[in-house]
C-alpha cells in the first residue's frame, strides 16, 4: 500500500533510503540543503519540497536523516519545521544518530501537538541502506512503531524496539562506541603483530577464529583496509561526534568510561592529522603511519 513519505536529509544514508522507498512504490517527497541531491532523486521519481514544513505537509511518515542533534531540533521545531505543517497522527522517524536528551525533548514537543515521534538510528552503513538490510533501533511508543513498520520494513531487516523515547539513541551510541573501541584496538594489535613479523592474513585469521574476533574484523576491515579500499562509508568525523555523544550521556549518569575516553582522544588526534573525512577504518591507517609500516595481505605483497 502506498504511503506518503517525506525524507529530510538525502545524503549518503537518506538518499539510499529514498530510493528503497521509491522502489517499493511509496510516494516520496525529499528535502535537503543540497539541491543537487534533491534533483537526482526527483529524476528518479521523488517530489521536491522547498523546506521541512513543505515536505511534511501531506506526509504520513516523515523520515529524518541528519548530521547533528541541533539540526534535528531545528528541522522539527524551527520556523519552517516539520511541526509547522504536520498533520495530527503523522509519525516522525528520526533515523539520525543523536543524543537521548534531544530525542526525549523533541518527542515531548511532538506529542504536545498530536504528532508521533520515534528515535530510530540505524546500523550497517551505506551498504545496509542500499540493500534494505539496516538494523533499526527504535525508541518510543510500541504502537507508533507498528504504524511506521511497513515503511521501515523497506529499509531494514531487523527492526528492534528497545524502549521508550531516547532508547534508540542510547542503543546506537553504545553500538558505535564499541565499534570505535574495536577499530582502535585492531589498529594497535594488527600493526604490532605485522611489525613483529607475522603475516597479516595469518594474524587476521587467528584473531577472527579466536576469542578476539569481532564484526569489525570479519566484515569492515576485509572491505576496506585489507582490500586497499579507502572509500568512506562512515567518516571519522561522524564517529568522533557519536563517541562524544556517548561520553556526554555517560557523564550525565556519573559513569566512568576510560576506554571510551581513550578512543575519543585517538579520534580527535586523527582528525587533527587530516583523517576526519576518511572512513572510520582509517584509524588503522593512522597506527600504520605511527609505526611506519603498511598492512598488506601476502598475496598483494607477492605481486
Amino acid at each position: 500500500m502506498e504511503t506518503r513519505v517525506a525524507v529530510i536529509g538525502v545524503g549518503r544514508m537518506g538518499g539510499r533510503m529514498s530510493r528503497r522507498l521509491l522502489a517499493a512504490g511509496h510516494r516520496v517527497t525529499v528535502c535537503d540543503a543540497s539541491q543537487e541531491l534533491v534533483r537526482q532523486l526527483v529524476a528518479e521519481g521523488a517530489v521536491a519540497a522547498s523546506g521541512p514544513g513543505d515536505a511534511a505537509r501531506e506526509a504520513e511518515v516523515v523520515i529524518l536523516s541528519l548530521p547533528t542533534p541541533a539540526i534535528v531540533d531545528a528541522v522539527v521545531g524551527g520556523e519552517d519545521g516539520v511541526l509547522s505543517s504536520a498533520m495530527p497522527g503523522t509519525v516522525i522517524v528520526d533515523m539520525s544518530t543523536g543524543d537521548p536528551g534531544t530525542a526525549r525533548r523533541v518527542e515531548a514537543a511532538c506529542r504536545a501537538v498530536g504528532v508521533n515521534f520515534l528515535d530510530a538510528p540505524v546500523s550497517r552503513g551505506t551498504a545496509g541502506a542500499e540493500q534494505g538490510t539496516l538494523l533499526i533501533m527504535v525508541g518510543g511508543d510500541a504502537e507508533v512503531l507498528e504504524v511506521a513498520r511497513p515503511v521501515l520494513a523497506c529499509l531494514g531487516t531487523d527492526i528492534l524496539h528497545v524502549g521508550g523515547p531516547g532508547s534508540g539513541q542510547v542503543a546506537k551510541l553504545c553500538n558505535n562506541m564499541l565499534a570505535a573501541i574495536n577499530m582502535q584496538a585492531l589498529g594497535e594489535v594488527l600493526v604490532t603483530g605485522v611489525k613483529a613479523g607475522v603475516d597479516l592474513e595469518t594474524l587476521a585469521g587467528v584473531l577472527t577464529g579466536g576469542t578476539g574476533g569481532s564484526w569489525v574484523l570479519s566484515n569492515q576491515l576485509p572491505k576496506t583496509v585489507f582490500a586497499g579500499n579507502d572509500a568512506t562509508t562512515f567518516a571519522i568525523d561522524l564517529m568522533h561526534k557519536d563517541v562524544w555523544l556517548f561520553l556526554r550521556a555517560a557523564e550525565e549518569l556519573g559513569l566512568a568510561t576510560p576506554l571510551a575516553a581513550t578512543a575519543a582522544q585517538t579520534l580527535r588526534i586523527a582528525k587533527a592529522e587530516g583523517y576526519g573525512e576518511r572512513d572510520y577504518s582509517a584509524i588503522v591507517r593512522y597506527f600504520e603511519a605511527l609505526a611506519q609500516i603498511e598492512l598488506i595481505p601476502s598475496k598483494e605483497a607477492a605481486r
